[in-house]
């Protein structure tokens, strides 16, 4: 009877530690995707947690060791130090529980080594909280006391692992017959669970809290604390704590009351029955057996006796089927690690042969950009401060201007075609950095492109021929030139301009300002949106939009975009930079058509910019 007590306030520590019970198909959906190929590292270790989050309390908690061992493989650089922790308590729960305590203080260790270097109190809280519930479990109760303790002192604000805390302390004392210390640590945890409507971890408390003033011999405080367990246990919607509840007052009544406990154990029972808890289920099936027998109903009691030994033979026959799945995967990691060391090899030999050629690319484009990044700087400046510009620096600059555009081109073109020909490079990084040097020039062509027409817009000298003419060519030839930096994003760009709506407009400018519209789209949308271009006809006017989903932008900064004293630029959602003089030269263009701009955003909504042209 008192060993049957005792096993019953270990199981209560036991499940302080542990989540909810899930459904079966919540864990045959979670095995049958960490057991696809070609997974991403990040994708392995969080479904390896959630799947071993998943088998607690259930009869596949045998499982947990080999798909922890999946998550904590497949991180061999220590990049998700944090998932590792997580696996590392999980499996250092696990082991206490199935009685293999040096594996399970193996494993905090673990997980005190990963807060000790990389400095995380709340990992080193953690792992003290589990070692001091190894030694409890030993019986070396001050030890268990001392990291309790300094697991407290390190919890900082991690208030639901101080409550865990409160309550193991409490179950020390309690083991050691210190009933005066024990109380005050219960009521903590108490009163931070009330408050919060943790009804689960509620009604551990209570129970632990039971079994104090079973010691006491206060039997009235006992069944009061255990009502208000099973009460609690309830409202948590816990089969689990319900059925230790179940099991726990079955254990009370039953010297003055056998056939009520017999009725309580057998609620607990089929409890234990529903979520195929085969712990729990031997342990109430052991404690049935024991009344049965006091009552001389032997043969209820050899029935009993004869489910737990079935239970006992499935579960040793699930611990070998686990062993060999975990060998078989074993295999497998070591074989993936040594084709990724032959790859790896491989990959380094050819960086080596194209370094030298890469790194003279690099400097030779880098100086280019350098320049002409700082005549466009120089020359923006210029323009920003209104400075009067005779007739023959206009023409000393348009000439600068020119010479500088047609080399450029040729440096585009041949970017161009080493981005095209990096497509099908086995080199990741030559393909990046051949894609960035594309990108690049790409962006200062079209930075240059503006600042010339802007130049000749502001001198008058800027050819301006409308004619009335379809709208819709122009804009699919727009989105053709910027899908592949909607692609980069994922971004997908909506044509919902009518086929056969004519306006009257200069074809080049109509070109430059939708150009302009939809890079600065592209530029501020998140990845994964929807940019849409539309038109409709207003009176005599059509007015075309371009919206985004973007970061949006404030009320003062819309009322800077289109001055050009005042012209700010923001970065992109992924660092791209600009100098706002894009917008300025829409403004400029539509105002020429004899069209008004106007935009319309608000902050993290997106941005609709639409102007008009006659119709």
């Amino acid at each position: 009877m008192r060993g049957f007590r005792y096993i019953f306030f270990c199981i209560i520590l036991l499940i302080s530690c542990q989540p909810r019970v899930l459904g079966q198909s919540r864990i045959d959906s979670l095995r049958a995707l960490l057991e696809k190929s070609n997974l991403p590292d990040s994708i392995i270790v969080n479904n390896a947690i959630e799947i071993c989050k998943a088998v607690v309390n259930t009869d596949q908690e045998i499982l947990l060791p080999h798909y922890a061992l999946v998550g904590l493989t497949v991180d061999t650089v220590g990049k998700y130090f944090r998932s590792k922790f997580v696996l590392y308590e999980l499996l250092g729960n696990y082991y206490w529980q199935a009685g293999k305590l040096s594996e399970a203080g193996e494993q905090f260790n673990k997980m005190r080594l990963i807060g000790e270097t990389k400095k995380d109190s709340n990992i080193i809280a953690n792992s003290y909280n589990g070692l001091g519930t190894v030694y409890y479990l030993l019986k070396s109760n001050n030890e268990a006391l001392d990291y309790y303790k300094k697991a407290l002192s390190l919890a900082g604000t991690d208030t639901m692992l101080k409550v865990h805390v409160y309550n193991n302390i409490g179950n020390t004392y309690t083991s050691i017959g210190q009933l005066d210390s024990v109380l005050q640590y219960y009521d903590k945890s108490i009163t931070y669970h009330l408050a919060h409507q943790n009804f689960r971890y509620l009604s551990i408390v209570y129970s632990n809290k039971a079994l104090v003033y079973q010691k006491l011999k206060n039997d009235e405080e006992l069944k009061k604390n255990l009502n208000l367990s099973l009460d609690a246990a309830k409202k948590a919607n816990d089969p689990y704590q319900t059925a230790s509840v179940y099991s726990m007052l079955g254990s009370v009544v039953s010297d003055q009351h056998p056939e009520l406990a017999e009725e309580y154990l057998n609620e607990a029972l089929r409890l234990a029955r529903q979520y195929y808890n085969f712990d729990q289920i031997i342990q109430i099936l052991d404690y049935l057996t024991y009344i049965t027998e006091r009552k001389g109903n032997y043969k209820k009691a050899n029935d009993y006796l004869h489910e737990i030994k079935t239970l006992d033979d499935s579960l040793d026959l699930a611990q070998r089927k686990s062993r060999v799945q975990q060998l078989e995967y074993e295999y497998k990691a070591e074989l993936k690690k040594f084709k990724d060391i032959e790859q790896e090899t491989q990959t380094i030999r050819k960086m080596d042969r194209e370094k030298n050629r890469q790194r003279a690319l690099l400097i030779v484009v880098s100086i280019a950009l350098i320049a002409l990044l700082f005549i466009f700087v120089m020359g923006f400046q210029m323009y920003r401060l209104r400075m009067k510009i005779s007739a023959t620096k206009d023409r000393f600059f348009s000439m600068i201007a020119h010479d500088i555009r047609s080399p450029f081109s040729g440096i585009l073109g041949l970017s161009s075609l080493l981005y095209e020909e990096s497509v099908n490079h086995p080199d990741p990084l030559h393909r990046k950095q051949a894609e960035s040097l594309h990108k690049s020039l790409t962006n200062v062509y079209d930075l240059l492109d503006n600042l010339l027409q802007w130049s000749q817009s502001e001198t008058g000298k800027v050819a301006f021929k409308p004619q009335f003419q379809i709208i819709n060519p122009i804009v699919e030839e727009v989105i053709y030139l910027h899908e592949a930096s909607a692609k980069q994003k994922n971004l997908t760009i909506h044509n919902e301009v009518q086929y056969g709506l004519t306006a009257r407009f200069d074809a080049n400018m109509l070109h430059t300002i939708l150009r302009n519209l939809l890079s600065n789209a592209i530029k501020f949308s998140p990845d994964n949106s929807a940019i849409f271009i539309s038109a409709k006809t207003e009176g005599k006017e059509v007015t075309i939009a371009v919206t985004d989903q973007g970061i949006g932008m404030s009320a003062d900064h819309l009322e800077k975009i289109f001055n050009s004293d005042k012209g700010i630029s923001t970065l992109g959602t992924r660092n791209e930079s600009g100098t706002g003089l894009g917008l300025i030269l829409c403004k400029n263009f539509v105002t020429l058509h004899g069209g008004k701009i106007q935009v319309e955003s608000k902050p993290r909504e997106g941005t609709t910019i639409s102007f008009t042209l006659p119709d």
